[in-house]
């Protein structure tokens, strides 16, 4: 499992006992800078991590710091990104991040068609609003949505021409702190479909895209119409 984020705060409680290595990739095109410090300045990558713990304890993370302290990067750098969490191994890729630009569309496709020629699957954040965004809107990618009132178990199918799916939207709460203060939104809901992926690929390792795509539509309580942005 790669996490493609912010990086992690190691002694951070959430994440006691996670199996993980990691690095950073800096900069904003080729060559990135490949660094050993893949610390966490903003937290959410950490709570991303924590999320993923949380269900699939026993599961080896590769994190890989790639978002600055705005959260921000380029699509060159997650280009990036995905080959080098896919050449270290790893077979779900979990992206909590994406870009709306048109012109960002054929070389994320690009990377995601290498990513899954090498067995990996992309899991990724659905823009909150419904509009695009590579590459969760690409045919190849497990896209996922979420709705506040989506418990921590569930699953539904979103109807479409792509694999969508919508689920629970908070990471692990902060204990003693109302929800509100934490983050809320689709990047929670992707690791936590992520996880599921997870899961279904370590009981069966043979599985390729289209079949946990089914798989996971085997697990979905039920559909989600998708509103218009």
């Amino acid at each position: 499992m790669a996490i493609i984020d912010s990086g992690l705060t190691g002694e951070h409680p959430h994440i006691q006992g996670l199996q993980v290595r990691g690095f950073a990739l800096l900069g904003h095109s080729e060559p990135l800078e490949r660094s050993a410090d893949y610390s966490d300045v903003t937290g959410h990558g950490t709570a991303v991590a924590a999320a993923f713990h949380r269900l699939v304890p026993g599961i080896r993370v590769l994190c890989i710091r790639l978002l600055d302290e705005d959260l921000r990067t380029t699509t060159e750098a997650l280009c990036a990104a995905i080959r080098h969490a896919t050449a270290e191994g790893a077979r779900v890729l979990n992206l909590s991040l994406g870009s709306g630009r048109p012109e960002a569309q054929a070389p994320l496709a690009a990377a995601v068609a290498e990513a899954n020629a090498a067995g990996a699957i992309c899991v990724a954040a659905a823009h909150p609003r419904g509009r695009v965004l590579f590459p969760a809107d690409l045919p190849t990618v497990i896209s996922v949505t979420t709705h506040r009132s989506c418990p921590l178990a569930d699953l539904l199918a979103v109807p479409g021409p792509r694999p969508r799916f919508l689920a629970h939207g908070y990471p692990r709460p902060i204990e003693g702190r109302p929800p509100t203060d934490n983050y809320f939104g689709p990047s929670f809901a992707a690791v936590h479909v992520a996880a599921r992926v997870a899961r279904l690929l370590e009981a069966a390792p043979h599985l390729r895209f289209d079949d946990v795509v089914a798989a996971l539509h085997g697990q979905a309580s039920g559909t989600w119409e998708e509103p218009a942005p």
